[in-house]
């Protein structure tokens, strides 16, 4: 009798963690949300060009989560200390860069914005690497899963960091999509100045 008095209490908890909350701007303690917008995208990248892949433009907006709150002092600006990148196949392909986290170092005051300019989601190195590296003409030209030239990915990207009163601080996640492919000497610049 005593062993099947726990059944009906776990079974109680899970059910109060089934419906537990699933507000993606409450995931954090702080008093405020940040909004990541890509502006302006790149789009199409020539791996034959050994360069980090940058975001031209990466708007970040902080709102407070109560909108009839005030913050006079700036305890709820946040200032943001990194950022992480998980990339995923839009073609088909299932091969991937691995995640990366990269620095960022800027203040968003609390209800306001911020503007990153040219912020890397993939460095040079990775360029070169699989499964971009099956598109250069040596190694065959073309992904090996999709048999295409072109292999097309969207990356999610997402910012942390912590409120001036030291609360952590959750971005909301945006995602963006990128075209790889190989483009001889003759037209990079074509292809990187879209």
């Amino acid at each position: 009798m005593k062993k099947a008095a726990w059944i009906p209490t776990l079974l109680g908890a899970l059910a109060v963690l089934a419906t537990a909350c699933t507000n993606k701007q409450g995931e954090t303690e702080a008093p405020v949300f940040i909004t990541v917008n890509l502006t302006v995208q790149q789009g199409f990248v020539n791996v034959g060009v050994v360069a980090p892949v940058q975001i031209p433009s990466i708007a970040l907006t902080s709102q407070l989560k109560n909108p009839s709150q005030k913050d006079p002092q700036g305890f709820a600006d946040t200032q943001l200390e990194s950022y992480t990148v998980h990339w995923h196949r839009t073609d088909g392909g299932t091969r991937v860069p691995p995640d990366a986290t990269f620095p960022v170092g800027v203040l968003v005051p609390s209800t306001g914005s911020a503007t990153l300019a040219n912020f890397p989601v993939l460095t040079a190195s990775q360029v070169q690497l699989s499964p971009l590296d099956q598109l250069l003409p040596f190694n065959g030209g073309f992904d090996r899963e999709t048999g295409r030239s072109e292999i097309d990915m969207a990356f999610d990207i997402t910012f942390f960091g912590h409120t001036v009163s030291g609360m952590r601080v959750q971005s909301d996640t945006a995602t963006g999509p990128l075209f790889f492919d190989f483009t001889g000497a003759g037209s990079v610049a074509r292809k990187t100045n879209r």
